[in-house]
């Protein structure tokens, strides 16, 4: 299941997984269109998709969507948390709605994420979540202080999970995609392309970031951890 598969990056992931044969949930919110758009595309790759509406900040829509897939499929196996949402704004300028919004979409929805994948993945005594975080989580970007403090919670609930669900076989990990020009990264994108602060001088191709997830979700005996996916150095 992908949260987030009507975005860039959720929808790269997906077709990832379809190359592999794999059925995917594909979440969306209000794209559906996007969403209906990364569905083609996986079943085009070989593998199945359905899509899944829900709100993620209401908790009861999630555990629906959830219960949804596994009752349909009979087991969920991967869980890839890649809904981001906010804008550019210096700290000074962030009103308290948008601080509001930005935490509870990128930080409380992984929340009801996690909190209902929890029940499906201690049954099954296996589980495998990725928290597509971000690099402004960890050393933070001027002009985007929700956002970035909401990645830098991400990191801290991926660790206590990873701690906490260990007996169950479940591995919980974040990854850091690097930039891919998309309607949430446009403000900020940097138009130059000359990446002064990547030491390849370039950024991550999308279908290296979504392989690389792949590899990740699948890793039978690694949890807990940070994976930075550019060249960037801090």
């Amino acid at each position: 299941m992908v949260f987030g598969g009507s975005g860039v990056i959720g929808g790269a992931i997906a077709t990832a997984f379809g190359h592999k044969g794999w059925t995917v949930g594909i979440h969306y919110h209000q794209h559906q269109s996007a969403a209906a758009e990364t569905a083609t595309t996986v079943t085009k790759a070989g593998g199945k998709s359905h899509l899944y509406q829900a709100d993620v900040t209401n908790p009861s829509q999630v555990r629906d969507t959830l219960r949804n897939f596994v009752r349909s499929h009979g087991s969920l196996n991967v869980l890839v948390w890649a809904v981001g949402a906010g804008s550019s704004l210096l700290l000074l300028k962030t009103s308290p709605k948008e601080w509001t919004q930005t935490l509870h979409t990128n930080l409380t929805g992984a929340y009801h994420v996690l909190k209902a994948i929890a029940p499906i993945f201690e049954q099954q005594k296996d589980g495998s979540v990725i928290l597509v975080g971000s690099l402004s989580g960890e050393q933070g970007v001027a002009g985007q202080a929700a956002y970035a403090a909401s990645k830098a919670g991400l990191i801290g609930l991926m660790r206590t999970a990873a701690q906490e669900w260990g007996s169950f076989n479940i591995r919980v990990n974040v990854i850091f995609p690097g930039w891919h020009l998309s309607p949430l990264s446009k403000p900020g994108f940097p138009l130059d392309m000359e990446h002064h602060t990547h030491t390849l001088h370039r950024t991550p191709s999308l279908q290296y970031v979504a392989t690389s997830v792949y590899h990740v979700a699948l890793s039978p005996d690694t949890s807990g951890q940070v994976w930075n996916l550019d060249s960037r150095i801090w």
